[in-house]
C-alpha cells in the first residue's frame, strides 16, 4: 500500500525501465533546509475526475516525519487542515499528495506544512491553486472493460464485454495488511508513484482503484537496482496494493482506462467460457442501373441463415416499394416499404412475419426507379461452412437464363434456384454443359408464385465436374446459383444471379491475384460451333496483358488468372471479346486479413456512366471496397456519392487511368465509419463498377 498519502515522482525522461537505476538523483535546491517549497497543484496524468495532485520539494527530507495539507476555496483565507500524513525515514526530495472527491470545474487552493519527529512545523509553502478537470466517462457495470482481482486465486482477470482477454498472477496484501474487498473503479493512472511510507520504493504503472491502494509493477529499489517480490507472485505479499510482474503491469496500464470497474473478491473466480469464434468471409456484386422492378430467386431464413434485402433510392423524392416474398410452398407474403430520397433501406427478411424458417424468393415493385440486392449470412451449414453471399437483383423475368460458373467436385455443393413469379405453373429445363463439350438436359416442374431448388451435385451426369448451365422455361422465370464449398480450407459460399442472354463483349471490374487470393474467369460457350475469346487483363498501373482462348461448343472454359506469370500479385480488371455469343463470370477464393471465403459475380456487357450499388457496410469487422474499371483509351473522372441509411451523403472524386482499374476502400473515408450505405457512381466516360466486401461477424 502506498499512502499520501502517496509520494510520487514522474520521470518523463525514463524511456527504458531497466536503466532507471542509472539516472542521477534529483537535483537539490539550496537554502531551504527542511522547509517545503515549489508547491504545484494539478491533475494526475489521467483521471476519471475529482482529483488534484499536490507536489512539493524539500532539501532535508531526513528531518521530515509527517506533513499537513491545508485547503481553501479562496486564495487568501479560509484554509482548513484536511489531512496529516505520517512518514517513515525517507530520502525523497520530492513529495506528493492526492486530494480526491473534489467538484469538477472548481478551483482549490493549498498550503503544505512539514513536521519533524517532535511535531514542530519545519515550514509551510506559499499558496498554490489548481482547477479540477472535467470528469471522464466511467464505464460502470459489466459492459465494456472490467477487471476482477481474486485474492483467493492471487490472479487478475481482464474482461471486455464479459469475454476474458487476459489473466496473470499477482500479489495482494498480507493477512495483516489486506487488499480491500469490494467494487471499485480505476480513479487515475500514474507512470511512477514513489512510496514515502515504505522506504521510497518505486511503483511503476500505478492505477489507483481504492483509498491509498493501486495496481502496479513489482516495487523497484533505485539504490540496489532490484525488483522486490518476483518470487512471491501468486501469494499474499504486499502492504495492500496489487503487485504484478513488470510486463503484465505495463500491459494492464495501457489496456485499462480510467473509470474501469474493478471487483476485488476473496473467493475463487472462474472465467466464463470463451465465445464461439466469429464466422468470416466475403462477397462481391456488380453494379446496376435503376429500375422499378427487381427479382431475386435465392433466399433463406431457416437454421442459421440471415437474409437481407437492400435498396437504394437515387431520386430526390421518396420511393414506395411493394415487396412480395414467395415461399417454396407457393405462399406469398406482401409488405410495403418506404425508401427515403437519396438513401438506402434494408429489410431483414428473417424478421418478416410469415417468413420464418423457409426458402424464399423476392419481387420488388417501386413507384420510383431503385436498385436492389440480396445478401445472406450463415454459419454451421453443410459441414460447418459459414460466411455470406450477395447478389444483385435482376430487373425482369425471362424464358432463358445462363450461368457460366458451377462446380460439384470435392466439398462443393451447387444449387440452382428458380423463381416463378407468374400466375401459371411451369416446367423448367436445364442444359448442363461440361468442359469436355458434353451437354445433358433435365426438366423440373415449378408452381406459380413459388421457387424451386435444384441440387446440381445430385444430377448424375455432372457429379464431380466443372459445369455451366442454360435454363429454359415455358413461363418467364428468374434464376440464380448458390455454392457452398471447402476450397483448400476456405469453408464459405457464394451466389450469383443468372444472365438473360449471351453477348460478344463482357467486363469484370474486380480481380486480384496477390496474397492468398485465387481468381478464376469462367467463359461459357452455349453455341453449336467453336469460338475464340480475346481476354484483356487491365491492371491498376495501366499494364495490359492480352490472351486468346479457344472455346468448345456447349461447354465452359476456366482461366486460373493466378497461373499467368505476368499477372502475379496484381489488382486487375478483365475484358472479354469473343467471336461468338458467350457468358462470363469471375469467382475468387481468398483469405483477406484472416477472413477466408469466396466471392462470385457475373460480368456486364456494357460500360455505363451511371451505376448503383445497394449494399455496403463499414461497421464491426466489415471492409467494403468499390472497384471501378475504365475500358476507354483516355482517363476519366469518377464521382461517388455514398448514400447513408440516415439520409446523409458523403462524396468522393478521383481519376481512373485509361485501360485501368481503381479501388476505393470505403472504411477509410471520413464520415463513413460504422455506416450502412449505398453507392451512386458517375463516370465522365462509360465505366464498369463492382463492390467487394470482407467481414467477420460474431455469432
Amino acid at each position: 500500500m502506498v499512502s499520501g498519502k502517496i509520494g510520487r515522482t514522474t520521470l518523463a525522461a525514463l524511456l527504458v525501465l531497466a536503466l532507471v537505476a542509472a539516472f542521477a538523483p534529483l537535483a537539490l535546491a539550496a537554502g531551504h533546509g527542511a522547509a517545503p517549497y515549489d508547491l504545484t497543484v494539478g491533475a494526475p496524468e489521467s483521471s476519471v475526475g475529482g482529483y488534484l495532485r499536490l507536489e512539493w520539494k524539500v532539501d532535508e527530507p531526513a528531518r521530515v516525519r509527517s506533513y499537513r495539507v491545508y485547503r481553501s476555496t479562496e486564495p487568501g483565507s479560509g484554509f482548513k487542515r484536511i489531512d496529516t500524513v505520517g512518514l517513515l525515514d525517507t530520502a525523497l526530495n520530492r513529495m506528493d499528495h492526492f486530494d480526491g472527491d473534489l467538484k469538477e470545474g472548481d478551483t482549490y487552493y493549498y498550503r503544505v506544512a512539514l513536521l519533524d519527529s517532535a511535531g514542530r512545523e519545519l515550514g509551510i509553502t506559499p499558496t498554490a491553486g489548481g482547477t479540477v478537470p472535467k470528469r471522464a466517462a466511467v464505464s460502470g457495470g459489466y459492459a465494456g472493460k472490467h477487471v476482477i482481482i481474486s485474492v483467493y486465486d492471487q490472479r487478475i482477470y481482464f474482461l471486455d464485454n464479459d469475454v476474458l482477454v487476459k489473466s496473470h498472477l499477482c500479489s495482494t496484501g498480507t493477512y495483516d495488511k489486506p487488499t480491500p474487498l469490494g467494487v471499485f473503479k480505476i480513479d487515475w493512472h500514474a507512470y511512477l508513484v514513489i512510496s514515502e511510507m515504505y522506504g521510497g520504493a518505486y511503483c511503476y504503472y500505478w492505477m489507483n482503484f481504492a483509498p491509498d491502494t493501486g495496481m502496479h509493477a513489482l516495487p523497484y529499489n533505485p539504490s540496489s537496482g532490484t525488483w522486490t517480490g518476483a518470487n512471491s507472485l501468486g501469494s499474499r505479499a504486499s502492504h495492500g496494493c496489487v503487485r504484478q510482474a513488470l510486463a503484465d503491469a505495463q500491459w494492464a496500464y495501457a489496456w485499462t482506462p480510467d473509470g474501469t470497474r474493478v471487483d476485488v473478491s476473496g473467493l475463487h473466480w472462474e472465467p466464463p467460457p470463451p465465445p464461439p469464434p466469429p464466422y468470416k468471409g466475403g462477397h462481391a456484386s456488380q453494379g446496376m442501373q435503376a429500375a422499378t422492378e427487381w427479382y431475386m430467386a435465392e433466399g433463406c431464413t431457416s437454421g442459421n441463415f440471415n437474409e437481407y434485402v437492400t435498396m437504394v433510392n437515387p431520386n430526390a423524392v421518396a420511393a414506395t416499394v411493394t415487396a412480395d416474398f414467395m415461399r417454396s410452398d407457393g405462399h406469398v407474403v406482401t409488405m410495403a416499404v418506404g425508401v427515403a430520397p437519396l438513401s438506402r433501406k434494408t429489410i431483414h427478411v428473417d424478421e418478416v412475419g410469415g417468413l420464418e424458417n423457409c426458402d424464399v424468393s423476392t419481387r420488388l415493385r417501386s413507384n420510383q426507379p431503385i436498385a436492389a440486392e440480396r445478401s445472406m449470412y450463415f454459419h454451421d451449414f453443410f459441414n460447418n461452412k459459414e460466411g455470406g453471399t450477395c447478389s444483385a437483383g435482376v430487373q425482369a423475368p425471362a424464358a432463358t437464363w445462363y450461368l457460366a460458373e458451377g462446380y460439384t467436385g470435392g466439398e462443393f455443393d451447387e444449387y440452382i434456384t428458380v423463381q416463378n413469379p407468374g400466375d401459371a405453373n411451369a416446367t423448367v429445363g436445364i442444359d448442363f454443359m461440361r468442359t469436355d463439350g458434353q451437354s445433358f438436359h433435365h426438366d423440373w416442374p415449378i408452381n406459380a408464385h413459388s421457387r424451386l431448388s435444384v441440387h446440381v451435385d445430385e444430377v448424375p451426369e455432372v457429379t464431380s465436374c466443372e459445369v455451366s448451365a442454360r435454363l429454359t422455361c415455358d413461363q418467364p422465370i428468374v434464376a440464380e446459383r448458390a455454392q457452398y464449398f471447402n476450397y483448400y480450407g476456405k469453408r464459405e459460399g457464394n451466389a450469383s444471379a443468372a444472365v438473360r442472354a449471351p453477348a460478344r463483349k463482357w467486363y469484370l471490374a474486380e480481380g486480384y491475384t496477390g496474397g492468398d487470393f485465387d481468381e478464376y474467369v469462367t467463359i461459357q460457350n452455349p453455341g453449336d460451333t467453336d469460338a475464340r475469346a480475346t481476354v484483356t487483363f487491365m491492371c491498376t498501373d495501366g499494364y495490359n496483358l492480352v490472351k486468346v482462348y479457344n472455346l468448345v461448343p456447349h461447354s465452359r472454359h476456366t482461366i486460373h488468372v493466378d497461373e499467368i506469370p505476368e499477372l502475379a500479385s496484381r489488382e486487375l480488371a478483365t475484358q472479354v471479346v469473343a467471336n461468338a455469343d458467350v457468358i462470363v463470370e469471375r469467382s475468387m477464393y481468398f483469405v483477406s486479413y484472416g477472413r477466408p471465403g469466396g466471392a462470385d459475380a457475373p460480368g456486364v456487357t456494357d460500360a455505363n456512366r451511371f451505376w448503383y450499388l445497394a449494399e455496403g457496410y463499414t461497421g464491426g469487422d466489415f471492409d467494403t471496397y468499390v472497384v471501378v474499371m475504365n475500358p476507354n483509351d483516355q482517363p476519366t473522372n469518377v464521382d461517388i456519392s455514398f448514400l447513408k441509411s440516415d439520409g446523409t451523403q458523403v462524396g468522393r472524386s478521383f481519376t481512373v487511368g485509361a485501360y485501368s482499374r481503381y479501388t476505393v476502400h470505403v472504411d477509410g473515408i471520413e464520415g463513413l465509419t460504422n455506416a450502412e450505405f449505398a453507392s451512386a457512381v458517375t463516370g465522365g466516360l462509360p465505366i464498369i463498377v463492382e463492390r467487394a466486401m470482407y467481414f467477420s461477424i460474431p455469432r
